[in-house]
């Protein structure tokens, strides 16, 4: 564990309040000794103990004061003096001075509980402060995907639902006979967007390559990449004019002309 681990991780607030455990303390000690910052913080921390308790000194209540004092008048009474106390006047100012003494004790241990206690609801409620505000960065985060998965499904719509857009089916060939796919075809925008409908993963290591048929010569229409679990359009590469598509299946990274005999989808436009 590095130091800004370990001050980071809330034992050393522990560690000062006496609530560590022998190797979370043993811990802290070797840290002490080694790290720097660590003691500083050790210090940092005693400090700001010490003025929240001046602070937030609270007077115990009378109710409470005379059940202290009447507690330490009992436990008087039954303890063996040591000493004779002195009589007269001088015997009522010590027992005076020593009642004012338990008192204070009495009220400053109070209220050092107090503070504690309220140190501890402090650390506590700190700790509820970061898990809500990660929860928050987590729904922000899933808020953005959701976002992003909303914005590329209106594009697509609009994508399909173009007036000007022309639809050409591609249908299965040899081995792929029943798959089919789409092409929607901006011939004003020259843009080409390939929809794989249910088109199945090629071989490992393949990939399919679209193709435009050109007064009879094939041209590279662009690499099609079905992404697991994100169905939906690809746009290819610009085609001004062409009389078909075809479908081949290609090693990755495609080829320059088709293998006419890995040939799976074509369309006449």
């Amino acid at each position: 564990m590095t130091a800004a681990e370990l001050i980071n991780s809330g034992l050393l607030e522990a560690y000062v309040l006496g609530q560590a455990s022998p190797d979370e303390a043993a811990l802290v000690e070797r840290m002490r000794a080694t790290e720097p910052s660590v003691g500083q913080e050790i210090d940092a921390i005693e400090a700001a103990l010490e003025s929240q308790a001046l602070r937030g000194a609270v007077t115990p209540s009378p109710a409470v004061k005379s059940a202290i004092l009447d507690r330490i008048a009992k436990e008087a009474v039954n303890d063996t003096p040591i000493l004779k106390l002195p009589q007269g006047e001088e015997g009522r100012r010590s027992s005076g001075i020593n009642w004012l003494a338990a008192a204070s004790v009495a009220a400053l241990v109070l209220s050092a509980a107090m503070n504690f206690l309220q140190y501890r609801e402090l650390h506590e409620v700190r700790g509820e402060l970061a898990r809500l505000e990660n929860d928050r960065s987590v729904l922000a985060e899933e808020l953005q995907v959701q976002r992003t998965a909303v914005e590329r499904a209106d594009q697509q719509l609009a994508v399909v639902l173009d007036p000007r857009a022309e639809v050409v089916r591609l249908n299965g060939m040899g081995a792929a006979e029943g798959k089919s796919a789409r092409i929607y075809w901006d011939k004003a925008e020259l843009a080409v967007h390939f929809d794989p409908q249910a088109m199945p993963a090629p071989p490992e290591g393949m990939q399919y390559q679209l193709w435009a048929l050109v007064d009879g010569q094939p041209v590279d229409a662009g690499m099609i990449t079905l992404e697991t679990g994100v169905p939906g359009l690809q746009r290819m590469k610009d085609i001004p004019e062409a009389q078909a598509f075809a479908v081949t299946v290609e090693k990755a990274g495609g080829s320059p002309t088709p293998n006419l005999s890995a040939l799976v989808l074509m369309g006449q436009v």
